[in-house]
Order: C-alpha cells, then structure tokens, then sequence
C-alpha cells in the first residue's frame, strides 16, 4: 500500500476592495437564492398535524435552519452560481491584483 502525501493548496490571491465587495455581494445572492429554494421546498413536505405548534418554534427552528445551510452551501462554493455570477462581472469591476490569478473557491 502506497501512501501518497498531501499538499495543502496554495492560499488564494488577496482581492482589491472592489473584487472582495463583488465576491460578497455575490455570495450573498447565492445564499438568498438558496434560502427561497429551501423554503419552498419545505412547502411540499406534508406538515406533522399531530405536533402542536401554537408558539411556532418549529417554523422558526427550520427557517434559522434552512437560512444557516444557504449560507454554508454559498460559502463554501458548492452550488456554484455565487462564482458563475462573480466570473461573469469580474470583468466589469476591472482587472484583479495584475499579478495574482483569482482563485474564487473557498
């Protein structure tokens, strides 16, 4: 059995202040739209009619629940439309650090 040793991935390129506002705003969108697919997704799963939930913590318990997954999923890049959106306006922000290559993965 070989064990092949691991490198760790070179950090990425710092981003100008305006690549690092896009980078956000993007993310951000992307975790938005994730939040509104998670909760119309919820929407199609039958409610529990024998859990009273007068109080409803339970819908706010999923909401604050579906809300942390969106921004976990966006953060980390996995869904991937936060970084097709900053690729495609990068170009409109201007060039990023001349020198470094953007690495727009988390």
């Amino acid at each position: 059995m070989t064990i092949t040793p691991t490198t760790t991935p070179p950090a990425p390129a710092a981003l100008d202040p305006a690549h690092e506002k896009l980078k956000k705003a993007t993310e951000g969108f992307e975790s938005y739209f994730l939040h509104q697919l998670l909760v119309e997704m919820r929407k199609t799963v039958p409610k529990d009619t024998e859990a009273k939930d007068d109080a409803h913590q339970e819908e706010t318990f999923r909401d604050m629940m579906d809300q942390t997954l969106a921004d976990t999923i966006s953060h980390r890049g996995d869904f991937g439309l936060g970084k097709m959106m900053y690729d495609q306006l990068a170009s409109s922000v201007g060039t990023p650090n001349a020198s470094a290559k953007v690495d727009t993965r988390r």
